[in-house]
């Protein structure tokens, strides 16, 4: 029985997401092959080796985990972002995480969620501008892009995306902050690299120099012994 993968911790997920949109392009491409399949899984593995890389002393992700784990950010953050804009019902949920966010991102314009109960296509408040950020169709989501300008400020639908882009902006400026932290780990464990391997090369020089005095010395001893022998 497979067990339950354990918690992903809110870095973990924005890395998740980061490292996904690196390889988005090979898990997008289409087709069944054995050849496009054994491609996915490896662009999977990557995102898998990158996290464990990152967290040493943490849980161990698999490939399989790291998938699942992603479909379930990009669900959460469709329902939630259905939810606060009024066209799932209900009460709106809270705010969308950073990497949530980068969900939403990274599936504009594409049919991100299906299945959604009582979907309708629906739109922001009266606000044309409005519509052309989230769209419901039947009961799919489509999330496209926020118009260049905001509208009227008066226009609750307006602050409403606002709002949306402005989180956008703050979930840019945190993973940067996090690619920045990630390059700067790397840069030290390559540093720690270069400095293990000259520690063994001035050892193994080392190693050679004796080996070099342990040869002179026995072939002086050997040099003395002949001689005394012929006299």
């Amino acid at each position: 029985m497979a067990t339950r993968a354990a918690y992903f911790s809110p870095s973990e997920a924005q890395i998740l997401m980061e490292a996904y949109e690196e390889v988005k392009d090979i898990i997008k491409k289409k087709g069944n092959t054995a050849t496009v399949i054994k491609q996915r899984e490896k662009a999977w593995q990557s995102i898998a080796d990158r996290l464990n890389a990152l967290n040493m002393n943490g849980p161990k992700r698999t490939w399989q985990q790291v998938k699942i784990k992603y479909k379930n950010i990009l669900q959460n953050a469709v329902k939630k972002n259905t939810h606060r804009q009024g066209t799932g019902g209900g009460s709106p949920k809270a705010d969308l995480t950073p990497a949530e966010d980068m969900a939403l991102e990274l599936n504009k314009g594409r049919p991100v969620l299906e299945g959604i109960p009582g979907g309708k296509e629906t739109s922001i408040g009266s606000s044309q501008d409005a519509t052309r950020f989230i769209q419901v169709s039947g009961s799919t989501v489509f999330l496209l892009e926020p118009p260049a300008q905001a509208p009227d400020d008066a226009d609750p639908s307006s602050q409403a995306i606002r709002k949306l882009y402005g989180n956008h902006l703050r979930r840019q400026i945190e993973l940067a902050d996090i690619d920045i932290q990630y390059k700067k780990k790397k840069m030290e464990n390559l540093a720690l690299e270069s400095e293990i391997k000259k520690r063994t090369i001035r050892k193994l020089d080392l190693e050679i120099k004796k080996l070099e005095r342990e040869v002179r010395y026995a072939f002086n001893v050997h040099c003395m012994l002949t001689v005394t022998q012929m006299y």
